[in-house]
């Protein structure tokens, strides 16, 4: 029964060396020796696996600092005292008194030129500068 699994630790064993010396020379090579077009199409696979992980992971966080973002703002504004209604300022009526002011300001009204009247009376200063 032990046979089994000690050759097949031996096996893998084997196996991990192989490769750790193949990479160890395509390293000193510089370039890809074994499954070379197999493997590039592989590691262009990987690259954009990766690069959507770390878009997913980034949205991921952005989402969860706007969330903590949002609690922070509801806790924050349950908690603020809220501004007192302000009341509607009493409207001002004032009294008419009898003085010089409102007295002129009537003769004012009273003696005011109609639009006929201001019509003729600018036509005539006209005429007399001309």
């Amino acid at each position: 029964m032990l046979i089994l699994p000690g050759s097949i630790l031996a096996l893998a064993t084997l196996l991990f060396v192989g490769m750790a010396l193949l990479v160890y020379k395509e390293q000193q090579a510089g370039k890809r020796k074994v499954l070379g077009r197999v493997r590039g199409w592989l590691d262009r696979r990987a690259d954009s696996v990766i690069a959507l992980c770390k878009r997913a992971w980034s949205t991921i966080t952005i989402s969860c600092v706007y969330l903590v973002h949002q609690i922070r703002h509801a806790a924050a504004a349950a908690i603020a005292p809220r501004p007192r209604a302000r009341k509607p300022k009493p409207k001002l009526e004032f009294e008419r008194t009898d003085n010089h002011l409102s007295s002129m300001h009537d003769h004012k009204s009273d003696t005011a030129l109609s639009t006929a009247q201001k019509k003729k009376l600018r036509n005539k200063k006209l005429e007399e500068r001309f």
